[in-house]
């Protein structure tokens, strides 16, 4: 990874933001931040990519920024590849390589409750915190804390949520790891509890309604347990019954969250405007969509008079409906910047946490939507499908003249999705601690053009698969698999073989190769050794 001193990332911007700087002797010194997280979009569904489903929004953001085409979710699965975003760390640097999944699990950020320097893990949003920025999140968790029962005992077993005492909330939460506010969804759309917190407080849909287990009910059918593998499978009707508030509907969270979005940047702007600074926000927006269940809102906006509100039926079935939602989410939050005259100066990255769904539960309404193009397998494997995802950044007004990240421009360089927190670092002029983002490195040089296509940003990268602790390590075009019994089983070449059809493992002039690689393998993802030596990329600092 690159360094750069503070006066180049000050040109940098002042190249840009001359002219607007001579307009108003209060414009911002540092971009606002947005970074858009879709949950299970795959290589190849967005329209910039092949995709037949419309996403205008997103692909008019790549157009006017930089798309990446060899870009990986941290992880094949979505918990955690969250922890990783959010940190810069690969998901077994916590010792929870699964994630933390459900409100039973402890937060990833201090892993049983161990807050000292030993055990926490810094998070992007503590990172702009100490740079002066507003932090704000909203979506899906999947980032562990603790919930509580009557009794105000702590529930650390998944089948005892349904025991929850909604009065009690969450801590442990995003509050006390960087952000200024949160409202989410603890486990996603799909597990319980099927309700929303804001700042760790249960808020009922029906906002005249009590927060607290008087608003709530037992759901009984069509929810999930964990199983002896340690996979979360559906359960029969009322085996496992969960809780949630009585007027839950998973179509809705999209347009909950995005209007939150939303919100916040009014009140942001707001509050500038009242106290005369101009305080920079960074808003993370971890999308719903397009995960299961697949329950696409009739219309968006309230008005399904125009046919761009129109959701459910747009595309003609539910899975690209939702695929269809997400863009309209990503566009509300886009109008509002240009609304406010901030998009200019507001970095935006976009990008799923990890690879495209599994055929077997998707239906596009278009037969010919590809959603993972010529890649082999799906969400979960080790293979590229399980983690090769659109990864789009954008910086200034859509001109060559006006913009930080080159309007259009393509990179294929090999990075991880959570390289975006060392960039944080880098462009707010911060040392990076030795013990905090391991594994990221910042995308800066690339994104401003300073560093040659040819110049890898990562020595190399880890894979991991989804809950198993089977790999691979990708070393410039080379892919080496290993197994769960840290076997290495299987290697290919992407150069000549981008489907990954053709097992190189057994070839003698590959020997070497495959033992280097193993060895390094076994090195770097050492589950239980996390010392803060050796790292994967090379600690950011300030010269």
């Amino acid at each position: 990874m690159k360094s750069f001193p503070i006066s180049l990332i000050a040109l940098i911007w002042l190249s840009v933001f001359s002219v607007r700087a001579q307009e108003s002797k209060t414009a911002p010194e540092a971009p606002n931040v947005i970074f858009i997280l879709a949950d299970d979009v795959g290589y190849a569904d967005l329209g910039i990519d092949g995709g037949t489903v419309p996403t205008p929004n997103i692909d008019k953001l790549a157009k006017q920024g930089m798309r990446f085409t060899d870009a990986h979710a941290p992880a094949a699965l979505c918990a955690p590849s969250r922890f990783s975003l959010l940190t810069g760390s690969y998901p077994y640097r916590n010792g929870r390589p699964g994630g933390s999944w459900d409100g039973n699990n402890s937060s990833g950020f201090s892993l049983n409750g161990d807050r000292t320097k030993a055990g926490r893990h810094i998070t992007v949003g503590e990172i702009l915190q100490n740079a002066g920025y507003k932090t704000a999140f909203f979506g899906k968790m999947h980032l562990g804390g603790n919930v509580y029962n009557s009794e105000g005992e702590v529930i650390r077993e998944k089948d005892k949520l349904n025991t929850m005492d909604y009065s009690r909330g969450v801590d442990d939460a995003l509050n006390e790891h960087g952000f200024d506010y949160w409202l989410g969804l603890l486990s996603g759309i799909q597990h319980e509890p099927y309700a929303y917190f804001e700042n760790g407080k249960f808020v009922p849909v029906d906002p005249r309604k009590p927060a607290d287990n008087s608003s709530t009910r037992l759901l009984k059918n069509g929810f999930y347990r964990v199983s002896d593998n340690g996979l979360s499978e559906i359960v029969e009707a009322g085996k496992v019954p969960a809780r949630g508030d009585v007027d839950y509907d998973s179509s809705q969270a999209g347009i909950i969250f995005t209007n939150g979005a939303v919100n916040f940047i009014d009140q942001h702007l707001q509050n500038n405007k009242e106290t005369g600074k101009e305080q920079p926000f960074l808003l993370y927006f971890a999308s719903q969509a397009i995960h299961v269940p697949h329950t696409p809102p009739f219309d968006f906006d309230g008005d399904a008079s125009t046919i761009d509100e129109q959701v459910m039926g747009k595309t003609g079935a539910v899975t690209s409906d939702v695929l269809y939602e997400l863009d309209l989410q990503v566009g509300k939050i886009l109008n509002k910047l240009e609304e406010e005259g901030i998009a200019d100066n507001t970095l935006i990255f976009f990008t799923s946490d990890n690879g495209a769904l599994w055929p077997h539960i998707t239906h596009y309404g278009d037969p010919s939507h590809d959603n993972n193009g010529p890649l082999r397998d799906y969400k979960a494997s080790v293979y590229e499908g399980g983690h090769r995802v659109p990864f789009i950044a954008k910086w200034g007004d859509g001109t060559d003249a006006g913009s930080v990240i080159k309007p259009g421009s393509v990179s294929d360089q090999l990075i991880v999705g959570h390289d975006w927190v060392a960039t944080m670092y880098e462009i707010t002029g911060q040392n990076m601690e030795e013990d905090q983002a391991k594994d990221s490195a910042s995308l800066l040089p690339i994104l401003t053009g300073k560093q040659a296509e040819n110049e890898p940003l990562h020595e190399f990268i880890l894979y991991q698969a989804g809950f198993a602790y089977e790999g691979a390590i990708r070393e410039g075009d080379l892919v080496l698999v290993v197994d769960r019994n840290e076997e290495a089983t299987e290697l290919y070449d992407l150069s000549n073989d981008f489907a990954q059809e053709h097992n190189l493992i057994d070839q003698p002039e590959y020997q070497e190769t495959v033992s280097r690689l193993h060895k390094k393998f076994l090195k770097y993802n050492d589950h239980n050794n996390d010392t803060v030596e050796p790292r994967t990329t090379k600690a950011f600092k300030v010269r």
